[in-house]
């Protein structure tokens, strides 16, 4: 379901009605860009625009250790939804040294300081293997870099040296698909709440068509995250259209915990839920008829979360 909120954000922004970027630029506007030195406390609210939904999330540092920042959401539910659709690249550590993001546990530049145009590098990021970054400029205190996949994906994003992260995010596809764009609402520091991470793990992900369609899976029996141990719950993402058709729908844990879902017919749907199950075995159990559509993303899940 699309939020209301974040569309009449979007639209304040495009009528150049809000500043996204609070305070000015505190240097020649354009030289090179140093790396920020961020502070607990320090927040970035964003416009999130995913295939599934369209959310005004803000993004807070939690704790600085002497190796990483780490960073969290003041909803759970934003971070529970990130879990399952990764739909914010900087949320966990970001790495004190360079800003590096991690990327199934190895750091990768997402930008490399200082930010000089023409300036070059390489990263992994959304599972795609390889992107090539270009500053292609640097002016009044902002850079904006393109970064291009053999395989045909595109991001284009920028930096803003007054805000100390990130104005736009856009990622593209090789099909002309866009999975996320970020536009930057406000941002500040002296966060006062609660903020929370969840460590996410992709478990299973299908979409089923009826007629007379029917599914069994147990591919996403697991033991937790391969480095940071059991799973807090699962996180999934649910979808369905059902016209004329009508089905059930079961994700059992071997154990005991089991969600139910019956559909009937002029009924559609779009929502995240949480399942919490001890044996890390699961079953997935799709039964349709008629015209129904329905799609289904499971992911693991290990919530952490600050008092600032």
């Amino acid at each position: 379901m699309r939020l209301a909120s974040a569309t009449a954000v979007l639209l304040l922004l495009a009528a150049g009605c809000l500043d996204a970027s609070p305070g000015g630029d505190d240097g020649d506007g354009a030289g090179a860009i140093a790396a920020p030195a961020w502070e607990t406390g320090q927040w970035w609210t964003y416009v999130v625009v995913i295939p599934e939904a369209e959310v005004v999330t803000t993004m807070v540092v939690g704790d600085v250790d002497e190796t990483d920042y780490h960073l969290g959401s003041s909803q759970l539910v934003d971070a529970q939804r990130h879990a399952v659709l990764n739909h914010n690249p900087a949320l966990g550590r970001i790495r004190v040294a360079d800003m590096a993001l991690y990327e199934k546990n190895e750091p990768q530049l997402l930008l490399q300081f200082p930010l000089e145009t023409g300036a070059s590098w390489n990263f992994s990021l959304f599972g795609v293997e390889r992107f090539d970054a270009t500053i292609t400029g640097v002016d009044d205190g902002r850079a904006t870099i393109v970064a291009e996949s053999p395989s045909g994906g595109r991001l284009e994003y920028v930096y803003d040296r007054a805000s100390g992260w990130l104005t736009s995010f856009v990622r593209t596809g090789a099909d002309g698909s866009e999975p996320l764009r970020m536009t930057l609402f406000e941002a500040g520091s002296g966060f006062a709440g609660e903020a929370w991470f969840c460590r996410g793990g992709d478990l299973y992900e299908g979409e089923f068509m009826g007629p007379d369609f029917e599914f069994y899976d147990t591919a996403f029996a697991n033991d937790g995250h391969v480095r940071y141990g059991p799973w807090s719950y699962i996180v999934y993402w649910l979808e369905y259209d059902i016209q004329s058709g009508s089905g059930e729908m079961v994700l059992r844990d071997h154990d005991s915990a089991q969600e139910t879902w019956v559909f009937s017919p002029d009924t559609s749907h779009e929502g995240l839920g949480t399942v919490t199950g001890a044996s890390g075995n699961w079953t997935l159990q799709v039964s349709l008829s008629g015209n129904a559509d329905v799609r289904l993303v499971v992911a693991g899940a290990i919530e952490y979360g600050w008092t600032l």
